[in-house]
């Protein structure tokens, strides 16, 4: 038997002082040469026999058995990083068990953690699968797969695994296995988006409101959703519209959704139908997340305090309040990628600006093997005819080769018929793709038919920064008819209506474009150019943008021209230059931002932003800015303000000018019910966890500002990326002195739409610094082990007799033992403090 030093992490402890006391001690005594059990689980354990010399004098005697076989981690459940061939993949809770008559410990392994570290586990032996079944749960893994080891590094908290490539997955970036998508609890959640106006101008009060509704319950494997809004005008009165209401559920073997209701289809090769049926469709977010693909995003420019209003195909998708100047919108909720969205600005003064926001069906590259689908069949929810259709469609992609995608699809109803057919490719100088369709209407005045060729291209250059895409549409006949067209123009014939009004568009050009130039700034460009066959005049819409920094301080330049059918050509230009203003805390400095722009009608304004932040978690938000008006020589002021609570996000916006006042109030969050209570969050999203602390109120959420615990111990986080593993994190600062949290990260994969549970485990009691001695003024021994009243493990006791523990008020005795005597133990009886102290002295009795 090898004599050997005292070496490494050799007490577990609960006590963070201790065990930093430990550790510097015990490295200090390492000495080389020497040789030592490994802790990992595939070596052998011969065993050791420890120096007392490297231990204080009061320390000799120290009862070591238990560390001289194999891992000193003591049997129990731990919060650890999984590290896997050196990469740290996960924070997972793990298991160590006593191994039967060997002395030592292992970590157990189940299957869901083997796929969680990257194993196949169909490349696992007949006997390992076997013993994985059998043993329930508790696998060491060198025993399910030869050469690989896990070791536990008690003083890092860190799981060390080792595992032959062989054995390894061979996925995507970012692959999570199907077994750790968490389906979630029951729940039932309500996001809500409330604004009011109140408008005061020479011609009359104009009194509105908006209540936009995202209602979800979810049961087991099913989500059941209903999306609509309702409109209220002091004239008109209430108006609900629903946007959709279906039950979904994942498919997980075909990586797709199963939907039944009202719904929309995706719009990858044709444009987006709202549908009442029922349809599997491929959910591409089940893919890796280097296997998938893209979103729109608005941008406009407000002269005032405007009401912004986001529909497609007649509904009504979103509306928000923005300020004066330039706005982004980027969280739409995805309805499909086909089909424009027509923006709407309701400025304060009573006028409006309308425009469209691209969104075309693309043909997409797919890696070889990849094959996505989708088959709808229903009705059609179109808000612009009285009769509805009845209709089938199907489309499919397939990744042939590594640069040829080839795709194909139907739509079908009683008086319509269109099939497509395309391929997509990669070239050297970008991707492209190409397809054709062909359709037939059965109008009152006989058969139309008609072809459509239709052109993409896209392009990103990183060396240059060069980001462009060109989609080309040529309606080549005149007797083609898309979907909708074909149904507004057999709906009006039916009427008794001239179908000829009905737009065919004919031929359509749309281009966008984004180019870095560096320390030159950044230019984008976007067009779109329409005409129609049985209408005169082209659709025109060109958008330009330049920005550029100098330091703390940026400008941008933007130009817009449009034309509608015949109309006039409408131009318009904006400079904008900001910059922050330093004075104070650097943290919260306020932007100042002034533009000049030139209108449509040649008049010129200007416009002059104070905005900023506040608060510890910049949950508050404010602007304040003052306007001229060229075409009426008018100024206007506006104030708006915002503050993110922890239950709610409100907001207002005060603004008066020539001719008006305004008024309007925002109010916007989710209401999630589950088994625990009722839960409010300022936040909205369609995938969510709900945190849960025992006692922990107070505890913030990292990363939204303003979320913290409610009084019951909850809160809710929102937009989790579904399928993938997200990492969710509680700061314990505002909860009580007396609460500990054992963890304050833990990683889950949901499924689409759920609400996941995440338990933080919470231990309640006085935190207490002690310095224990003996009846002779010694120092209780350096690493003697200490247990409560119920014998559960409090820590160990650091050098000069220092303990730091958590007591329960209830529970003020601890058992102290450092060997096998009756001299080798003692009873500390731990006063109820008053009054906090640095550390408390007390003489440990023997029992």
């Amino acid at each position: 038997m090898t004599v050997s030093p005292v070496a490494g992490a050799i007490l577990a402890t609960r006590s963070s002082f201790a065990q930093s006391s430990l550790t510097a001690f015990l490295l200090g005594a390492v000495m080389g040469g020497l040789e030592t059990a490994s802790a990992a689980e595939n070596v052998e354990d011969k065993g050791v026999i420890f120096n007392e010399a490297f231990l204080p004098q009061s320390s000799r005697g120290l009862d070591l058995s238990h560390y001289e076989k194999g891992n000193p981690a003591l049997p129990g459940e731990y919060r650890a990083d999984i590290e896997v061939n050196g990469k740290l993949i996960s924070r997972q809770d793990i298991r160590i068990v006593a191994a039967a008559g060997k002395g030592n410990t292992y970590v157990c392994f189940e299957r869901a953690l083997l796929e969680l570290v990257g194993v196949d586990v169909n490349k696992l032996s007949a006997k390992a699968l076997e013993l994985l079944e059998q043993a329930k749960g508790c696998t060491s893994l060198p025993e399910l797969i030869e050469g690989a080891s896990a070791a536990y590094n008690l003083s890092e908290q860190r799981l060390e695994i080792s595992i032959p490539q062989a054995f390894m997955r061979r996925g995507a970036r970012g692959y999570v296995s199907p077994e750790l998508w968490d389906r979630g609890i029951t729940a039932a959640t309500l996001g809500y988006n409330l604004n009011a106006n109140h408008n005061q101008t020479d011609f009359g009060n104009y009194d509105s409101a908006y209540l936009g509704l995202a209602a979800g319950l979810n049961l087991g494997d099913w989500r059941l959703r209903h999306n609509g809004s309702t409109t209220w005008q002091k004239e008109l009165g209430y108006d609900y519209q629903v946007i959709n209401t279906y039950a979904q559920r994942d498919l997980t073997s075909l990586k797709s959704q199963l939907t039944l209701g009202e719904a929309n289809t995706g719009g990858e090769l044709f444009d987006t139908v709202a549908y009442r049926g029922v349809s599997i469709s491929s959910d591409e977010r089940m893919q890796p997340e280097s296997l998938r693909g893209y979103a729109p995003v608005i941008r406009g420019i407000a002269r005032t305090s405007a009401r912004v209003e986001v529909r497609q195909a007649g509904n009504l998708l979103y509306e928000t309040n923005v300020a004066p100047g330039a706005f982004v919108i980027d969280d739409l909720y995805p309805t499909g990628y086909g089909g424009d969205l027509d923006v709407t600005v309701h400025e304060a003064d009573g006028s409006e600006q309308n425009f469209k926001v691209p969104y075309a069906a693309v043909g997409q590259l797919l890696r070889p093997g990849t094959t996505r689908f989708s088959v709808t069949a229903g009705e059609t929810r179109d808000n612009f005819v009285d009769k509805q259709a009845k209709f089938v469609q199907g489309t499919v992609q397939r990744g042939l080769t590594n640069s040829l995608t080839g795709y194909t699809g139907g739509q079908g109803s009683d008086d319509y018929m269109a099939v497509m057919t395309g391929l997509a490719f990669s070239t050297p100088i970008g991707a492209l793709a190409a397809d054709v369709t062909h359709a037939q209407t059965n109008l009152e005045s006989g058969k139309e038919n008609g072809q459509s060729v239709r052109l993409t291209y896209n392009k990103n250059i990183l060396s240059t920064g060069s980001n462009f895409a060109l989609a080309a549409y040529r309606f080549s006949t005149s007797g083609y008819m898309d979907f909708s067209n074909a149904l507004q123009t057999i709906d009006a014939e039916s009427a008794g209506l001239d179908a000829s009004t009905i737009g065919r568009p004919r031929n359509r050009l749309s281009f966008t474009a984004d180019q870095s130039l560096g320390r030159f700034g950044h230019l984008s460009a976007t067009a779109i150019r329409q005409n129609y066959w049985n209408i005169p005049g082209t659709d025109l819409q060109y958008q330009a943008a330049y920005s550029k920094q100098f330091g703390d301080v940026s400008f941008s330049l933007s130009a817009n021209r449009t034309r509608m059918s015949e109309g006039d050509m409408q131009n318009s230009l904006m400079l904008t230059v900001s910059m922050p203003l330093k004075f104070g805390d650097s943290t919260y400095r306020p932007q100042l931002s002034a533009s000049v722009g030139r209108d449509a009608s040649g008049e010129y304004n200007e416009q002059v932003t104070l905005s900023g932040t506040a608060g510890k978690a910049r949950q508050v938000s404010y602007g304040i800015t003052g306007s001229h008006q060229g075409a009426s020589n008018g100024t206007s002021t506006s104030v708006n303000g915002q503050y993110i609570g922890s239950k709610a996000i409100a907001g207002g916006t005060l603004s008066q000018g020539d001719g008006y006042q305004s008024v309007s109030l925002n109010m916007s969050g989710s209401v999630i019910a589950h088994r625990g209570g009722v839960t409010l969050t300022p936040y909205q999203g369609e995938t969510m966890a709900l945190v849960g602390a025992e006692g922990a109120a107070g505890a913030k959420v990292a990363g939204f500002p303003g979320l913290e615990l409610d009084s019951n111990g909850y809160a809710v986080v929102p937009h989790l990326q579904p399928y993938e593993l997200n990492e969710v994190s509680i700061d314990p600062s505002g909860t009580s002195m007396d609460l500990e949290l054992q963890e304050t990260s833990q990683q889950v994969a949901p499924r689409a739409g759920a609400v996941v549970l995440l338990k933080y485990a919470a231990v309640k009691g006085d935190a207490v610094f002690v310095i224990a001695s003996q009846k002779d003024g010694s120092p209780v021994p350096f690493g003697a082990s200490v247990t409560d009243s119920k014998g559960a493990s409090i820590g160990v006791v650091g050098q000069a007799g220092q303990l730091y523990a958590r007591l329960q008020d209830e529970n003020r005795v601890l058992n102290v033992s450092w060997g096998d005597q009756a001299h080798q133990s003692c009873v500390l009886i731990l006063p109820v403090e008053k009054e906090k102290k640095p550390a408390t002295e007390v003489v440990c009795k023997q029992a």
